[in-house]
């Protein structure tokens, strides 16, 4: 006992009183929470300011205060340390910041972007074994170093840690001044929101309803079809357009295009490019049947669809303006998650992974005119919980309403299963579509209760089809992918079964014929998908873009001649490199 008494005793002498070991303790435990803390948060806000629906200066203090109580806590410990352990602890505090600021600025592999695809983490295991390796080779390094000279030891940690604070604090400058402070400080403030009003509201006549399933394939479509071959019943009315084209390959810009048919050619900003499409627009589509005594009202993340809801105020009626609040501990917990996935080796990224929208869950505002979260999101799980709990009413005044809802559909993460009951756990792609289709089907079974069915427009449909692949190459962006759509025409009741068409129509069309849906006048909006002949062969477009490898920010145009459904009638036209890139 003596023996391990002795040995523990000389683990903790030391002859550097706790002044000498400050110095150490300060830079190592600060250059650590600055790297993961502070810079890490700060800089992926600044690189993707489009995506946050908070400002910078709510964020900021958040961070200060979370790193400076890390900061304290930090210290407390290791000036409680002595001798060996000291040395032991500050040796991994420090391996760990040069590894993790190494991994997050040149060791991170590609995994694509943040926006739900679900990363094939198997794929990168023999890249996650590299990079422990590296990760390994640092700590064994630091210690290394110790082992042979502890002067050398101290004097290396100290100048690192300065050398990495100060270049992430120049990196900063140079984020903060290229993303300009003006606009930064713009970003997140606007009082005008997409809110929940009037969400399962319809009109006594002229409704046209749309249900917009994300990443809604036609493939997917069919897929479910054979699964559920009692679905061909239940959409009794409707026509399957089997040969529907979308127009880019993500939700932004497809569903501000297919409202607005402004194209965006990844050259300029996308705050410019909302701006432009929605106050000036090709086809003005929510213009002219607003001015036409409709109403129209759009449920969809505001990022996504409008960019700046400002834009669209008095066009659509459920942007409002109240004051928004942050649930700063969501706002904590999403921002040092991101970090995280930054700097975490690939290993651990996995626990690391969020998605995009769950930026949306830091905003809240409380209105008067609703109990809880007046703010909407894309959110099956809260859209049909909302949906049991109200149910549809009638608004005995309205002329009628344009109503679309943008629902998960087959894009990932999956939250629901085939009854829409949320999967907290995940789910599967084909469960969260029939989940979707069955909040559908109660929603028209709710119509059709209240004799309003046989008079609405239903559309259910998607902004784009499968996504891109991962092999990072052109296969990537090769194969056909075609959208699904569905309509039920006003006049037309639940009789018969679902039927298809192999018309070869596109966004463009289903723009048209929405504007004739409404009875107004279509010269301007080009052809509807009920003037064109069953056979007739059509040129279409579809723009698609590349996430990984050598395909990377390249987007690629294709022109669809003949079936959409065979890609050899899909002919590359152009591909360019671009500038501004948000999914």
């Amino acid at each position: 006992m003596s023996a391990v008494r002795e040995k523990l005793r000389a683990l903790w002498q030391d002859q550097r009183s706790w002044k000498v070991r400050l110095p150490l303790a300060i830079l190592s435990a600060f250059s650590c929470v600055f790297t993961f803390v502070l810079f890490g948060p700060c800089e992926i806000y600044l690189q993707n300011m489009q995506e946050m629906p908070f400002p910078f200066l709510e964020m900021l203090p958040t961070l200060l205060l979370a790193g400076g109580g890390l900061l304290a806590a930090l210290l407390a410990v290791l000036l409680l340390l002595r001798g060996k352990a000291f040395n032991f602890a500050v040796s991994v505090l420090f391996a760990g910041t040069l590894a993790g600021y190494l991994q997050g600025n040149f060791l991170n592999l590609d995994h694509g972007s943040l926006d739900g695809n679900a990363v094939q983490w198997p794929q990168y295991s023999g890249g996650m074994l590299w990079n422990c390796l590296v990760w390994l080779l640092v700590l064994a390094a630091v210690f290394f170093l110790l082992y042979f000279s502890r002067k050398a030891w101290t004097r290396g940690i100290e100048l690192v840690c300065v050398i990495l604070t100060g270049a992430q604090i120049t990196a900063f400058i140079v984020l903060l001044v290229n993303a300009g402070p003006e606009r930064v400080a713009r970003v997140g403030q606007e009082e005008a929101y997409v809110s929940r009003e009037g969400i399962f509201e319809v009109a006594p006549e002229n409704n046209v309803i749309v249900f917009l399933l994300d990443r809604l394939d036609n493939r997917y479509t069919d897929e479910v079809l054979e699964l559920h071959p009692e679905w061909r019943e239940r959409l009794a009315g409707f026509t399957y357009y089997h040969d529907f084209t979308g127009s880019y390959a993500n939700t932004r810009p497809s569903i501000a295009y297919f409202m607005t048919g402004a194209e965006h050619d990844y050259a300029t900003p996308w705050e410019d490019y909302f701006h432009r499409a929605w106050t000036r627009p090709v086809y003005p589509m929510l213009q002219d049947i607003h001015a036409a005594g409709y109403e129209t009202r759009i449920y969809s993340d505001c990022a996504y669809v409008f960019g700046d809801a400002r834009d669209v105020e008095g066009l659509v009626d459920n942007i409002r303006r109240d004051e928004k609040s942050f649930r700063y501990e969501v706002m904590l917990n999403v921002m040092l998650t991101l970090s995280g996935y930054r700097y975490m080796p690939e290993a651990l990224k996995p626990f690391y992974h969020i998605y995009s929208s769950e930026l949306g869950a830091v905003v809240s505002v409380e209105d008067e005119s609703d109990e809880g979260n007046n703010l909407y999101t894309v959110n099956d799980v809260a859209f049909w919980r909302n949906y049991r709990e109200s149910g549809l009413t009638v608004n005995p005044w309205s002329k009628g309403v344009f109503q679309f809802y943008h629902l998960e559909g087959a894009h990932s993460p999956y939250v629901m299963d085939e009854n829409a009951d949320p999967v907290p756990l995940g789910g599967t792609r084909n469960g969260q579509i029939t989940g979707n289709m069955e909040m559908i089907f109660r929603y028209l079974d709710e119509l059709e209760e209240k004799g309003l069915f046989d008079d609405a427009t239903i559309i259910i449909t998607t902004d784009h089809a499968r996504p891109p692949g991962t092999a990072g190459n052109i296969s990537d962006v090769y194969g056909s992918r075609v959208s699904t759509l569905m309509i039920k025409p006003s006049g037309t009741g639940r009789s018969g079964a679902l039927k298809l068409s192999n018309k070869q129509v596109c966004q463009n069309n289903l723009r048209a014929s929405i504007i004739s849906y409404f009875g107004l006048d279509t010269a301007a909006y080009g052809r509807t998908i009920e003037s064109i002949g069953e056979n007739e062969e059509m040129t279409r477009t579809l723009w698609m873009r590349g996430e990984s490898g050598e395909v990377k920010d390249k987007l690629y145009t294709f022109q669809i001649k003949g079936d959409a459904n065979d890609f050899a009638n899909w002919k590359l036209i152009e591909e360019r490199k671009m500038k501004h890139i948000m999914l």
